[in-house]
């Protein structure tokens, strides 16, 4: 049999297109991520019925496949034709190695649909988990390691697929890995030491400061600051605040966005800043309190109270 229909050829397949779709979800490029999931996913599940048996990815219906993978009968190499990704998938329920999967299935007709147009993103998005978990179990079958196949991202599945931790704090781990790897992969090609350099300048320039940003439909400021470092690169971030509650002398404001623009990793919302505070990150400034004053211009402030969380 051709090589490239080996359980090993495939076992490498489903590895670069699994590697392909973790990259398309931190871009977010989600159709491409669909795409190479359900590849990553059928490419694997054929690994898994060549090592039972040669004969398990003949196509259905087709006695021709099913005698040259018999290896009684010799094909064109340009005529050979192998189980598609449902089947391939219905054939390895049968036989006990997956197990019904309603997310699984739904990826992967998301998958044939990206093929023709643009899937829903929203749906797309929280693919991660029947990805991993499917992944797993044909990998436990092969008796391959986890980290044998996903290398670098062994931690980011492991963590999207924790099942004690909410959604919202999954999504921000497996972000935060997304946004460190795109970021190590542009100085691939560079000289050693680029990087460093690169993140040491940015520090270098880096200083507190304040500004700001815009109004709300109340006409009360929005405002940045400088923030930590960046959890994904370790570059300078910048903190948005938002207004909370407005007094007579004060109005209260709360961490609303963090960005980086070295490595574009972001976070919005209360929901998110939560998840990135949880997250065995540095501290960061989580709340300001700010004076009125009518002596100053209206967007001058003076800033009475930062609270760090």
């Amino acid at each position: 049999m051709d090589d490239s229909l080996s359980a090993k050829s495939f076992f490498k397949g489903a590895r670069k297109a699994a590697h392909k779709a973790l990259h398309d979800h931190g871009r977010p490029e989600y159709d491409e991520f669909a795409l190479h999931a359900g590849l990553a996913v059928e490419k694997l599940a054929k690994a898994v019925l060549v090592s039972k048996n040669p004969a398990y990815i003949a196509e259905p219906r087709n006695e021709d496949m099913l005698l040259h993978f018999g290896g009684h009968l010799s094909v064109d190499e340009d005529k050979v034709r192998t189980v598609g990704a449902k089947d391939a998938i219905a054939r390895l329920r049968r036989i006990g190695v997956l197990r019904a999967d309603s997310q699984l299935d739904l990826l992967i007709a998301l998958r044939n649909g990206a093929a023709h147009a643009a899937p829903n993103s929203t749906l797309v998005k929280g693919m991660i988990s029947p990805l991993a978990r499917t992944i797993e179990a044909l990998l436990n079958d092969l008796g391959k390691a986890l980290d044998e196949f996903w290398g670098r991202w062994t931690k980011a599945v492991r963590d999207a697929v924790n099942e004690q931790e909410d959604q919202v704090f999954r999504d921000v781990q497996l972000r935060i890995t997304q946004a460190r790897h795109a970021f190590e992969d542009r100085f691939k090609y560079l000289p050693p030491g680029s990087k460093e350099l690169v993140l040491t300048e940015q520090q270098l320039l880096s200083y507190p400061w304040m500004s700001f940003v815009e109004n709300d439909a109340d006409g009360i400021p929005f405002y940045s600051t400088s923030g930590d470092d960046c959890p994904s690169c370790g570059g300078p971030g910048t903190l948005t605040f938002a207004p909370t509650e407005v007094t007579a002398t004060d109005t209260h404001y709360r961490a609303h966005c963090f960005a980086c623009s070295l490595c574009s990793f972001e976070v919005v919302g209360p929901d998110e800043m939560a998840a990135l505070r949880k997250a065995n990150t540095p501290p960061t400034i989580n709340s300001l309190v700010v004076s009125h004053s009518q002596t100053l211009p209206p967007v001058e402030v003076a800033v009475l109270k930062a609270k760090t969380v």
